[in-house]
């Protein structure tokens, strides 16, 4: 009788998507146990029914289940399985009500950002800001801007366009800079005038269709950096050595690592780690995070498309991000960088340092 044609793990883990570290987490939970561990080597085989298997905890992950609550999902009947799942979602719904109401209490409680009190010492702000089409992709689909709105305001702004609509990440900035534009000289204070502004940028998503863009817009006035964000670009926030991220990437993989539900080595071989679940595109939620953080003198704010921080190691930005050069000394090291990596995506970076 013929045996069972075995996978090694690197097999199954080319089959399924799932990198080797989160197979063996399976392993050791006993999900996906292989079918045979090598006596001397530890090797693991796995059966090529098990690719299925494989999938569907990957999938189930996906949706932020966890490991227990999935052993016993996958040892029931298709129906009885569907049932369960079923109910961990009502479950999972009735959660997320809950936490919505108090949220709005304690959004109650925090109440407003005072006031600044100080608006007669403006700190020189100095900017660059670099788009490059890199060594693979045929079109340019980032955008990148960078523009004073008076002394001691700047905007900055990077977009990072999908689909098949070449030029939608630019007329988005367009559209975004022009309506920062009018509410600014209207008086509005700066999370207000992203705000406002984001109603013209979000309009110009396609009805249908698969294009759309990230949107990652800073404005620095005042001794503060308010963010309005959207997808997968980076806003980090530069104090001398530290390297402080104010953004969380809207991706479904991510969101479940930042809550604790999913580990850093199963997000690195999902097979939807990249995946957007918001962004200015139909059927998405295009409603902004809205962030405020304090800025010192020296300090730098980098926007970064995913074309940057996706290719370089972290730790290799960081020390590019380090140091007092000027903004466009960093951004074209940056961009060196990138490039030696490979670049196989677009990239745009916008940087800002309070002089």
């Amino acid at each position: 009788m013929d045996q069972e044609p075995l996978l090694s793990i690197g097999e199954l883990s080319a089959a399924s998507g799932l990198s080797a570290k989160a197979l063996r987490l399976y392993d050791e939970s006993g999900l996906l146990p292989p079918r045979r561990v090598d006596p001397f080597s530890g090797y693991r085989s796995y059966g090529a029914d098990q690719v299925p298997r494989a999938r569907r905890i990957a999938a189930l992950r996906g949706v932020g289940m966890g490991l227990a609550r999935i052993g016993v999902l996958l040892d029931l009947e298709p129906a009885a399985a569907a049932w369960e799942l079923r109910s961990w979602w009502r479950q999972e719904q009735a959660d997320s009500l809950s936490r919505a109401a108090a949220v709005g209490l304690l959004v109650r409680d925090l109440g407003e950002l005072p006031e600044e009190t100080d608006m007669t010492d403006r700190p020189t702000l100095i900017a660059a800001s670099v788009l490059h089409r890199g060594h693979v992709r045929p079109t340019q689909q980032d955008a990148v801007l960078h523009t004073e709105l008076g002394p001691g305001t700047l905007l900055l702004a990077v977009a990072d366009g999908f689909g098949a609509e070449d030029a939608l990440s630019a007329r988005i900035l367009a559209a975004l800079e022009a309506g920062v534009r009018e509410a600014h000289a209207a008086g509005a204070d700066p999370t207000s005038a992203l705000e406002q502004a984001w109603a013209a940028a979000e309009a110009l998503a396609p009805a249908g269709g698969e294009s759309g863009s990230t949107l990652t817009a800073a404005l620095l006035a005042g001794g503060r950096l308010h963010v309005a964000h959207v997808g997968d670009t980076r806003a980090l926030l530069v104090h001398g050595d530290r390297v402080d991220p104010v953004t969380q990437d809207h991706t479904q993989v991510r969101s479940l690592v930042a809550a604790g539900r999913l580990t850093a080595e199963e997000a690195e071989g999902h097979p939807q780690r990249a995946v957007l679940n918001r962004a200015i595109a139909a059927g998405a939620p295009t409603a902004p995070d809205l962030l405020i953080r304090r800025i010192e003198p020296g300090d730098l704010v980098a926007l970064l498309s995913d074309g940057v921080h996706a290719v370089l190691d972290p730790a290799r930005l960081a020390s590019l991000l380090a140091g007092a050069d000027a903004p466009e000394v960093l951004a074209a090291r940056i961009v060196e960088g990138t490039l030696e990596a490979g670049a196989p995506d677009n990239l745009a970076l916008a940087l800002a340092r309070v002089a």
